[in-house]
């Protein structure tokens, strides 16, 4: 019996432990929809956003702006997928005070319309579908 309780606990360890090693997984609409309405505001959309980390990880010298050289790093390989998605002009179009670095507003302003794809200031499900690739395991937006 002690035998078959030691072997338990292993499973549960080896399970716990693959369970903290799983690859981050696709964002849902309705996790960030937190008032159920079937729209994201940009409040929660940048809520969420935020959570996924990318403005602070790739933010290299912490002083809460993304120079281009910040921004081409933090894309990485993912610079393609990026550009075909964005246009390769999305961070001067993005830099809205023409300062050549991104504020936090600045960045999750540009996402968020970058992703309003009819422009109505308002994310639907379908416009999420793009989000939902782009975040997690295998996505540009995974840290």
């Amino acid at each position: 019996m002690k035998l078959f309780s030691n072997v338990s606990r292993v499973g549960v360890c080896a399970v716990g432990l693959m369970l903290l090693a799983a690859p981050v997984s696709a964002a849902e609409f309705s996790e960030w929809d937190a008032n159920a309405d079937a729209r994201l505001t940009s409040e929660e959309f940048r809520t969420n956003f935020e959570e996924v980390g990318i403005f602070n990880a790739w933010d290299e010298n912490d002083d809460l702006g993304l120079t281009e050289s910040e921004f081409e790093t933090g894309l990485g390989d993912d610079a393609t997928a990026f550009n075909t998605r964005f246009g390769d002009k999305a961070f001067d179009e993005w830099d809205v005070n023409d300062d050549n670095r991104l504020s936090n507003d600045e960045f999750y302003d540009g996402v968020y319309a970058s992703y309003d794809s009819d422009g109505d200031k308002i994310i639907e499900e379908p416009e999420f579908g793009d989000i939902g690739d782009d975040i997690g395991d295998g996505g540009f937006w995974d840290v």
